[in-house]
């Protein structure tokens, strides 16, 4: 799925939201379709932006990596280059000061 993060500027300064999400579900089995999540974002600033993913328990099991255009980033829904069983994962975007959290489910 993909989702965006867009940021507009406001009189308090650079705002991130989340926007366009097409889906919070992939099944990372290979056949092309929803096998990642992608993640844009607007970044003005050019600031370093990094993602993480944990699962409900709170452990950390993957660091997102830079997605396939500018300004974007990925999970392909594995650990350590192993896919990870299904159920809901956390993600945890952080840039500016700011963090964004939400879920994703990943179906096999």
């Amino acid at each position: 799925g993909t989702f965006q993060i867009r940021s507009g500027l406001r009189e308090s300064g650079v705002t991130f939201d989340l926007s366009n999400i097409t889906t919070r579900m992939i099944s990372p089995n290979g056949d092309g379709k929803n096998d990642r999540v992608l993640f844009l974002y607007d970044n003005p600033n050019n600031i370093g932006v990094e993602g993480k993913i944990y699962d409900l328990r709170g452990a950390y099991v993957a660091a997102m990596q830079t997605g396939p255009q500018p300004n974007s980033l990925q999970w392909d829904g594995s650990m350590n280059g192993q896919v990870v069983t299904s159920g809901v994962y956390i993600y945890q975007i952080q840039g500016e000061g700011k963090i964004f959290n939400g879920t994703i489910v990943v179906a096999r």
